[in-house]
């Protein structure tokens, strides 16, 4: 019946509409999410920009690192020559003082037993000086 074909023909055209109208909006919201797909890759660009960055700082700071206790290990390494060469220099020298302490206790001892010995030759002197004095009288 043409009532019947009519009032389909108005459904599908309403249909139809409905389909264009949901069609634009598919559109629209397309248009934004590749909008917002480009908006991300550009971000997804810059962090991996700055990942780049901190991976090259990072390799530059292994490297400082490196030289770093390099340089404090040849340091290290100098200040315990060093100590021990002064070490060893103060032991060759207080043996050397040592030394010389048991010459000059030596010789003290060496001057006091002549200066005793000197004395008592003296004493003897004196007393046959005056035993002379006193026969010459």
């Amino acid at each position: 019946s043409k009532e019947e074909t009519e009032a389909m023909y108005k459904e599908m055209k309403a249909e139809l509409e409905s389909n264009r109208e949901d069609l634009q909006e598919l559109r629209k919201s397309a248009k934004g999410s590749l909008k917002e797909i480009g908006e991300l890759k550009a971000h997804n660009q810059e962090l991996e920009a700055k990942v780049c960055q901190l991976e090259s700082e990072k390799i530059r700071l292994e490297a400082q690192r490196d030289q770093d206790r390099d340089a404090f290990d040849r340091e290290r390494k100098r200040l315990e020559e060093e100590h021990a060469m002064l070490t060893e220099n103060h032991a060759t020298e207080l043996q050397n003082l040592e030394n010389e302490a048991k010459g000059y206790k030596a010789s003290k001892e060496e001057t006091e037993a002549l200066y005793k010995e000197t004395k008592a030759d003296l004493d003897s002197y004196s007393k046959d000086l005056q035993e002379l004095r006193t026969s010459a009288q």
